[in-house]
């Protein structure tokens, strides 16, 4: 029973100092400017779901469809492009967002992206772009090369021969009309590891209280036996 209120006490702790990190990376994210801060992030995962205001221009000259998306019960597809931030040489991949299918899949939908600089709001996603898919290629449509089946970091650096940032930039506003930014993040909150924290620890001191009567029980009868 020691060693189940120890590796209790552990967890808890733990998830206190997961915590006060993120806290600490979150004030900190708030506090800077509008500059290039996602630099300096010592450890890029806890920049998942951090948002950030980044200028910079789109490359109008290759994009990309996520095939399979729906919202609010509509067909289509998530916009991908390739966004410079102004001051870098280094590419981000970009979801602009929703954009609706039409009838015929042979048919692409038509837009035009900007070629002036844009602002965009921009939240982080870290760590695995593709999540689950059957699929064994990015770009398997059977009509167009540019309709994906799932993001993958590798592929946009050789489908474009550019260098690709591992961080990827999702549209939390619409940068024009006809795209619809529809990403929620899946993320742990401070708030989220310290209630962790006190689960964990409360199960720890319930195992400790449980382990003392029993023990204490245990010496009762032994006592009475005697």
């Amino acid at each position: 029973m020691t060693i189940v209120v120890s590796v209790c006490f552990r967890l808890a702790l733990w998830q206190w100092q997961r915590a006060q990190e993120k806290q600490g990376y979150l004030t900190q994210i708030a506090m800077r400017s509008d500059k290039q801060w996602w630099k300096a992030v010592s450890e890029p995962e806890l920049l998942q779901g951090a948002t950030a205001t980044i200028s910079g221009h789109i490359d109008t000259s290759k994009w990309w469809l996520l095939d399979n998306q729906i919202v609010e019960g509509q067909i289509g597809y998530d916009l991908i492009v390739l966004f410079l931030p102004q001051g870098h040489t280094e590419y981000h991949a970009l979801n602009l967002g929703f954009i609706a299918g039409g009838q015929d899949r042979k048919r692409l939908p038509i837009f035009e992206l900007p070629t002036d600089r844009v602002s965009v709001n921009v939240e982080f996603k870290i760590g695995e772009w593709s999540g689950f898919t059957l699929a064994t290629a990015p770009n398997q449509s059977a009509h167009h090369d540019n309709v994906l089946q799932y993001l993958d970091h590798a592929f946009f650096g050789l489908d474009t021969g550019h260098q690709i940032s591992p961080l990827l930039m999702i549209a939390k506003q619409a940068v024009f009309s006809g795209v619809r930014p529809h990403y929620q993040a899946v993320v742990m909150s401070p708030d989220k590891h310290r209630a962790y924290a006190l689960q964990w620890l409360l199960i720890g001191i319930s195992a400790g209280v449980i382990a003392f009567f029993a023990y204490k029980h245990k010496n009762q009868g032994a006592s009475h036996n005697e």
